[in-house]
Formats: structure tokens, sequence, C-alpha cells
């Protein structure tokens, strides 16, 4: 056969010709577009679940962290890590004997005072005794010097009575009356301010006896709640600050995980989500996954310094597997679904 300037004698295909050759890579475009249409509206139709990564601890429902009210010098610890107390027990005592020589002298002051209080209290009662066994004579003896006059005036109209003893008994009725009147002019409030000044007085040694055991109650530092107490590092003499964290107290009977939720993907994480973890004390072949629920999520942004976080609450159920409060985690929580190719290439 003879085609063109091509001959052929063993009998195989002939080559393609120039417009079967362009009708071929047309056909392939074609469907390569074709194709790549398909696998790009393929990856938009396909469905992957988003999760986003965090970390946390378990812990009890009844959960707190102990610190010191203020900076102080360890002086004594009165809890072991592991032991269980109660609420109110005290844990740990901070160098106090400032606060323990102020509380002294508060207590010897308002002790004193007290005792002033009572004796200056019966002094007034036995004046106010007096006072009133003085005001009764005093009118007795004007009544009677009054009585007496009478009697002279009588006898000394009848010639029986000498006119100088009737002038000295009038003199006497004056005197007598004026000292009654004396009597009755005193005041009888004083006693009376001065025990309220004196109260007063006590009061404020009281308030001050009271602020005195507070500053030493700060000195001692005790446990918010019942449970089981985790003791973080501190020897006794070591100065510790309100930032410090003495113990953690693991209350109650259920276990929750509190996960820290990085900020950026905070927002995405809503009440219900489902999450597995991995506990870092069953790690080894074929780790163990616990799952549960997110719970509640706090709003507060917090900060360990190194980046910021929202506390999320979730549900934790150990089943048979004995996991003790504190145990560190990692997680991978659900945020939601999207795109094969939002999740390939990260797009929220």
């Amino acid at each position: 056969m003879i085609v063109g300037d091509y001959r052929t004698t063993t009998g195989e295909p002939l080559p393609d010709t120039p417009r079967e050759r362009r009708r071929f890579r047309r056909v392939l475009a074609q469907r390569l577009i074709l194709g790549s249409i398909a696998l790009i509206l393929l990856g938009f139709a396909i469905p992957v679940t988003r999760r986003i990564g965090a970390n946390g601890y378990v812990t009890t429902d009844h959960y707190a962290e102990v610190r010191p009210a203020m900076v102080g010098q360890v002086a004594e610890i009165c809890i072991r890590s592991g032991q269980r107390v109660r609420q109110g027990d005290l844990l740990v005592r901070l160098d106090d004997a400032a606060e323990q020589a102020s509380l002294e002298e508060a207590r010897s002051n308002v002790h004193r005072l007290e005792a002033d209080v009572v004796r200056r209290a019966a002094e007034l009662d036995d004046l106010a005794r007096r006072r009133k066994g003085e005001l009764a004579l005093s009118k007795l003896r004007f009544e009677h010097s009054g009585t007496t006059l009478a009697l002279l005036e009588e006898l000394s109209a009848k010639g029986l009575s000498s006119g100088r003893a009737l002038a000295d008994q009038r003199m006497a009725v004056a005197v007598a009356e004026m000292e009654w009147q004396s009597r009755l002019a005193e005041d009888a409030t004083l006693a009376d301010k001065e025990l309220e000044v004196m109260q007063r007085e006590l009061e404020s040694k009281r308030s001050a006896m009271d602020r005195a055991e507070a500053r030493l109650g700060s000195r001692h530092i005790y446990a918010p709640i019942g449970g089981e107490v985790v003791r973080y590092e501190f020897v006794i003499g070591e100065q510790v600050t309100p930032e410090t964290v003495l113990y953690e107290v693991f209350g109650g009977e259920a276990l929750v995980l509190k996960l820290r939720i990085p900020e950026r993907h905070a927002a995405r994480v809503q009440v219900g989500a489902a999450y597995a973890a991995r506990l870092d004390s069953f790690r080894g072949w074929g780790d163990r996954r616990f799952r549960g629920r997110v719970e509640m999520m706090r709003a507060v942004i917090q900060s360990d310094n190194t980046r910021t976080y929202r506390m999320a609450y979730c549900t934790f159920e150990p089943g048979l597997h004995r996991v003790l409060p504190g145990t560190s985690a990692e997680a991978r929580v659900t945020v939601g679904r999207s795109s094969l190719w939002a999740w390939l290439f990260g797009v929220y």
C-alpha cells in the first residue's frame, strides 16, 4: 500500500494524519478539563469532619486551687500530697510571729480596758447610790428644819422663844434648802457619759483586735473545700506570693476534663461538641481514647504567659480505668464539617 511518501510491506497500521493528531489532542484536553472539573466538584462535595487540638487535664466536679493571700515565708506544712482534707483544715502556716505579737497586744488592751469598764461601772453605781442617799438626806434635813422653824415661830408668837433662836432656825432652813437644791441640780448623766466614752474606746480596741486576728488568719491557709489534695513543690522557708499555687484540692465524685482551647479557635467550639482525648498515663501501643462532649465554655480569655485560651469543661467517663485527678490529656475537639478542599488548604 502506498500513502503519500510512506510505504509499508509488513502490514503495520498507518500513522495518524495531522488532522487525526489534532483531533486526538483536542479530545484529550477536553477529557482532562472535564476530569479536573469533576475532581474539583467532588472535592467540594466530599464532607470532612474538622477538629482542633487542645490540651488540659482531668479534674473533679468540685475543684479548687490554693494560693496564699499575701507574700510570706512558709513556716509549717500541715498536709501532705494525697491526703484527704475537710473544708477549713489548715494546710500551710506562713511566718506569723509579727501578727501573733500584734494580736496578743490587742487582746491585752481589750482585756485591760474591759476590766477598767467593769471597775468604773461598779464605782459609778456606788456613786449613784450614795448620791441618791445624800439627796434623800438633804431633803429630809430641809423638811425637818422647816418643821422646826414653824414650831419656833409658834413659840415666838407666844413669847416662849427668843428672836435669836428664830433667826438661827431660819438660816438653818435656808442652808438646808440650798443644799437640797444643789443636790437636785447635779448632772446625773455625767457618769453615764463617762461610761459611754469608755464603751466606745472598748469597741475601738475590739475592732483593732479583730483586725489583728484577720491579719493573723491571712497567714494561715485553709482548705476551701473538702477532698484529696495534690501538693505543689515548695519547702519550709520558701517565700510564696499570691501567684504561687500551693495545692490543688479535688473534691466530689464525678470526673471532668478541662481543656484549654486556643483563642483563635475558641469561637468555633460549641457546647455539645464531641472530643476524643488521650491521657499521658495511658500512652503506649494501642493508645486508649476517651470520648465525651463539651458541657460549658468559660467566657473569659485566660493566659499562661505563652498563649491565650478559653477553658472548656467536658464530660469524662473513665469506664473501668482508674484515672487520677490531675492527669494530663491531649484532645481533638470536633468543630464542624467542611469540604475536602477547605480541609486540605486549612480554610475555615
